[in-house]
């Protein structure tokens, strides 16, 4: 008896809960002619952050229900999900009305190899848990993280590197400059030159960072290349064993251009590779690595018809974009790097963004780039990658983590000899 009376109370207060939080949520102008307030599918919410299936896979369902632009309720928060490139435009082109959302800032408070590495591996762990709590308050994740031991302490050592190398560098920026010496052109260094003319100039209307931005970016920086450039070269081995076309075009490509397995490399070298690159630019399309793209609302703004309040947290959909046919000439759901030779090669404006747009875009895109284009090309000079058939799994499928990978990639690798290159 008491147990069932338990139970009906708790169905009845869990019904009150979401009648609530749906009307709260979902107040809609019912004159046309008027903005409206997007309504709120609450319930999807929870669902939703049950865990059913990726993130890609879960908003690509909702989007064909609810349309390029739905609100969803996760706990007490709100995030609409945009798969549209004319909203997409209407806020990355506004960068004094969105920015970067808080919920994406992980902040805690703030020997060599093995540690530094073991270190990555545990704030990367934490910040897959923080990125999954989405569905309660904000601060309840930041004392999650707080009380979190191993990440304070992964996080303290990260903090010791980053700063060391802060120093190093203000320390060499100093010397410079008695010198009179150039400065270098690097990404750290520029960091830091701006941290010094916030401390040096009271100008506020040039570009400079707080000694806490400092370190977010130079930690970003290093913990951003760490997982996203993995990820991206495990989809190369789940593609090459799945699509041997595709990689006998790549090798045909580095033989006729004189790239056996013991030539070197030069940046004239990896400029020619066109080929290589549509492969690079159809992976990085395809597979969905980044969860996307998170802006928050700085002031009340209508997009559309839309109304917009202060705080609103905005999803922006890339998958969903990198597949509708809606912005692409060739099938989207097929993968074809040949597509960015012709009919696609110049995709539709926000269509494409594997490294985020706006004035938020990736910052490190080109070396990205890059180092994954010396790999793919190194490695395709030596091993032909195949698919390992009924032996093993090789189905693919996807892990959901701050980036999503391959779920079941067994391949076999052989090595290659110049005896075996096309004539």
């Amino acid at each position: 008896m008491f147990l069932s009376t338990s139970f009906a109370i708790l169905v009845v207060f869990s019904f009150i809960v979401y009648r609530y939080f749906k009307y709260s949520s979902s107040i809609i102008e019912r004159d046309a002619t008027k903005p409206r307030r997007l309504p709120t599918q609450w319930l999807i919410g929870i669902i939703w952050t049950a865990g059913l299936g990726a993130f890609h896979e879960s908003i690509a369902k909702l989007k064909v229900k609810y349309g390029d632009l739905f609100a969803i309720q996760l706990g007490r928060g709100r995030i609409t999900v945009i798969s549209c490139t004319d909203y997409v435009r209407h806020i990355l082109a506004d960068r004094n009305t969105y920015d970067i959302s808080e919920t994406t800032n992980q902040k805690g408070s703030s020997k060599d190899g093995d540690t530094l590495r073991q270190a990555f591996n545990d704030v990367i762990k934490c910040a897959n848990r923080f990125a999954l709590m989405a569905s309660i308050p904000l601060w309840i994740a930041r004392l999650r993280l707080a009380l979190d031991s191993k990440f304070q302490r992964a996080l303290c050592i990260l903090r010791q590197y980053v700063m060391h190398i802060i120093h190093a560098e203000q320390k060499r920026q100093c010397e410079q400059q008695q010198q009179r010496v150039a400065k270098p052109k690097t990404l750290i260094a520029s960091m830091v030159a701006a941290a010094e003319n916030d401390r040096l100039e009271t100008d506020s209307s040039k570009a400079s960072l707080s000694p806490t931005e400092l370190f977010d970016e130079v930690s970003l920086s290093m913990v951003a290349g760490f997982e996203t450039t993995s990820t991206a070269l495990s989809w190369f081995f789940f593609f090459m064993s799945k699509y041997p076309d595709v990689q006998a075009k790549i090798k045909e490509e580095l033989y006729r251009h004189g790239l056996t397995s013991d030539a070197i490399l030069t940046l004239e070298d990896l400029d020619e590779l066109v080929y290589m690159e549509c492969v690079m630019k159809e992976i990085l399309r395809y597979a969905p690595i980044t969860a996307g793209i998170v802006r928050q609302a700085t002031r009340d703004d209508v997009i559309n018809d839309i109304i917009v309040k202060k705080g609103d947290i905005f999803l922006i959909a890339t998958q969903n974009m990198h597949r509708d046919p809606r912005y692409w000439k060739i099938d989207p759901m097929k993968f074809l790097p040949e597509r960015f030779l012709d009919e696609d090669k110049h995709p539709t404006p926000y269509a494409y963004m594997p490294f985020g747009g706006g004035h938020r875009a990736c910052i490190g895109q080109d070396l990205a780039l890059f180092e994954f284009k010396i790999a793919i090309t190194r490695l395709m000079q030596r091993i032909t990658i195949e698919d390992a058939g009924n032996e093993a799994n090789n189905s693919g499928g996807f892990i959901q983590r701050i980036t999503c990978f391959p779920k079941h990639v067994a391949v076999r690798v052989y090595m290659d000899s110049d005896a075996k290159l096309p004539a």
